[in-house]
């Protein structure tokens, strides 16, 4: 599970160490189409002024990709709402390559506290037809450029005004949408599954990893010594009925709340280390953030990733 960090001074040297760290470790580029993949994991990287895109498919001819993902996702120069710092270059950016199952995660670091995502896999399946092939990037190529991070601890937002949540299939709540996380699934007529409009059933292609980890994010850091646990990221899909599956897991990803860590922090658990910081910026002040009026930060409501550096 290699891990390679830098300093990237433009989007295309970003994406460069992108495709370095995962042609290093068995996935392959093909330059022409922009295309990086690996098994049935297909995903077009692109760059478009500061931002670093990633928006997956099932296969791909030429330039065309074969059933694409709605959105294309990434690292993102568009959240301009007040109190926002814009991205800017360079950036130091953390690049995670795993296997079983693969997926490359990217987080970049600028400014010194702000934060930003993108990552290209294969998510583990539990009973569904489809590859589970999937990507996240804090916010796609065409949100408002007055956006913001908006993520609620507590799950019963992930979004609002148009705003991103930046957190990897975490619920919407606003007409706009918000499709930053998408998974394939195929069943019940559809294929991509998004994290779309809507607090009920109405989509049908729902996907949201909210319910099993909100309630425990609301919870933590404990009370005795300070510490927090790391939150599976279990993905649930609509079904008829308002019922809901649990139909895959992003195994080496986690969430937690990162109120007594420091940002890039690595935790030891046993025989695994993670490394830890914020979904957008940490504000210890605000920490359970705000799903409309806090879309200049996370709270302290942060991802953690599986870690094999020094």
């Amino acid at each position: 599970m290699p891990y390679i960090t830098g300093l990237a001074n433009s989007a295309e040297d970003l994406r460069n160490a992108v495709v370095t760290a995962a042609t290093d470790n068995g996935w392959s580029w093909d330059a022409a189409n922009n295309m990086l993949h690996k098994g049935a994991i297909f995903g077009r990287l692109t760059v478009s002024g500061l931002n670093l895109l990633v928006q997956a498919a099932q296969g791909y001819s030429g330039t065309t990709l074969i059933t694409p993902a709605a959105k294309m996702v990434g690292i993102t120069d568009r959240l301009r709402q007040a109190g926002n710092t814009l991205l800017s270059y360079p950036v130091t950016y953390h690049i995670f390559v795993h296997t079983a199952p693969d997926d490359v995660i990217v987080a970049v670091n600028y400014q010194v506290m702000w934060w930003q995502w993108l990552a290209l896999g294969q998510a583990r399946g539990f009973g569904v037809l489809g590859n589970r092939v999937w990507h996240w990037g804090t916010a796609t190529s065409d949100i408002s450029t007055s956006a913001g991070v908006a993520i609620d601890s507590n799950g019963s937002t992930g979004s609002g005004g148009g705003n991103t949540s930046g957190a990897p299939f975490w619920q919407s709540n606003d007409t706009s949408g918000v499709q930053a996380s998408s998974i394939y699934l195929d069943f019940n007529g559809h294929g991509w599954w998004n994290n779309p409009v809507g607090v009920s059933t109405a989509n049908p292609n729902n996907a949201r990893a909210t319910f099993p980890v909100a309630t425990l994010l609301t919870t933590q850091p404990n009370n005795w010594n300070g510490e927090a646990v790391l939150l599976r990221m279990h993905v649930m899909a609509a079904q008829p009925s308002g019922f809901w599956s649990h139909v895959a897991e992003l195994p080496h990803l986690r969430m937690t709340r990162n109120d007594n860590l420091d940002d890039g922090q690595i935790l030891t658990l046993g025989t695994e280390r993670w490394f830890v910081a914020p979904v957008y910026r940490k504000n210890t002040a605000s920490r359970n953030a705000s799903p409309y009026n806090g879309a200049n930060h996370s709270g302290t409501i942060a991802m953690a990733v599986r870690y094999d550096g020094p």
